[in-house]
């Protein structure tokens, strides 16, 4: 007989590439998958990382970009929070954005 399913907590941390300064793209979706593996290795958290495009309006009107997911399950909210406090910090986005998703899943 296979695995059993586990409950747990998948969080997804959604990260724009643009600087919230001048509005451009600084670093690159690789950029990125480097800065987020240093700090998933730091900790030992296992992660996804997903490439997407995203757009949004903000004060100088109607924008696209680079938007990367992370995908994260197995750590606490507060572990959660402080990868996405430090990757805002470092990316020097002005926002961003982290949903919370009670799922089931199994290692097989």
């Amino acid at each position: 007989m296979g695995k059993s399913f586990v409950k747990g907590i998948k969080y997804e941390i959604f990260v724009g590439m643009k600087d919230q300064d001048n509005y451009e793209e600084l670093f690159t979706a690789d950029d990125f998958k480097d800065i987020l593996t240093d700090i998933c290795t730091e900790k030992e958290i296992g992660f996804s990382l997903l490439t997407q495009t995203g757009g949004y309006s903000h004060n100088r009107g109607y924008t696209t970009e680079t938007s990367l997911r992370v995908i994260i399950i197995g750590i606490g909210e507060d572990e959660v929070r402080a990868i996405g406090e430090r990757l805002k910090t470092l990316i020097n986005t002005d926002t961003i954005l982290i949903t919370k998703t009670d799922v089931e899943y199994c290692f097989f």
